[in-house]
């Protein structure tokens, strides 16, 4: 069973169509990356899969359930860094954990070991107790992502996850990414980087107005047999197509 499964999912808003219907696949074990330009619909994909959002028509599945009919039996399975994480301002790090980590069942001594153990991966030890509301943005963005990782998810759904870190913590986040797909859990991360999507996706699919318009391993993608391009020229050549 695949981790994830888009099939004819769509949204549209009256008259605009932010989704064209969209079937996509992203089996265990993959590290796949959804590109392209500012609203080509890569945030509502994820908020489709996520159950942020209701699709116009289609589905999107995790692991096998309907995310619009059976929400929190999908979501238990997802770790999910939104493109702005929210943090609630008065409240710590620490504090932000302990909560998350209670609501996908974890109690005791082995939840807080396992917030020491987020917070020492992220760096975060030093701003444990201080209120969210007082953290820099690349802080709360290691928050975010720390609270993503915490209950182990089968799937890590990640928009724009690298944007306000420094080198360091974008380096941690990769490692940390490929040993969870080494361990069979899927991970779909959207990026502008497109030099971070041939780095780090094993698959890549490119969004253009709404539309998948190609998929594959980010070193070939749409390049014809024999041949050799990179993702970033792959990439403005669909997008150029599309605009004209």
């Amino acid at each position: 069973m695949p981790a994830v499964r888009f099939e004819g999912a769509t949204k549209r808003y009256g008259e605009l169509t932010a989704l064209q219907p969209l079937d996509l696949t992203v089996e265990r074990g993959t590290l796949f990356a959804l590109v392209g330009p500012n609203g080509a619909g890569k945030t509502t994909a994820i908020g489709l899969l996520t159950g942020l959002l209701t699709p116009t028509a289609g589905r999107s599945l995790v692991y096998g359930v309907d995310v619009a009919r059976a929400p929190e039996e999908a979501k238990r399975r997802i770790g999910f860094v939104p493109d702005r994480p929210y943090l609630w301002p008065k409240w710590t790090p620490r504090e932000t954990l302990r909560f998350v980590g209670a609501v996908f069942g974890g109690r005791g001594t082995a939840l807080e070991e396992r917030i020491e153990a987020e917070l020492r991966a992220f760096s975060l030890v030093s701003s444990a107790d201080l209120r969210n509301e007082t953290l820099s943005h690349g802080t709360r963005q290691r928050v975010a992502l720390a609270q993503a990782f915490l209950h182990d998810p089968d799937l890590l759904v990640l928009d724009e996850p690298m944007v306000g870190l420094d080198p360091i913590a974008q380096k941690t986040l990769a490692d940390r990414l490929r040993l969870r797909a080494a361990e069979g859990a899927a991970v779909l991360f959207t990026t502008h980087q497109l030099a971070l999507a041939e780095e780090l996706a094993t698959v890549a699919g490119l969004l253009v107005k709404g539309k998948l318009a190609a998929l594959g391993p980010p070193a070939a993608l749409g390049v014809p047999s024999g041949g050799s391009a990179a993702l970033s020229e792959v990439f403005f050549d669909l997008a150029r197509d599309e605009e004209t």
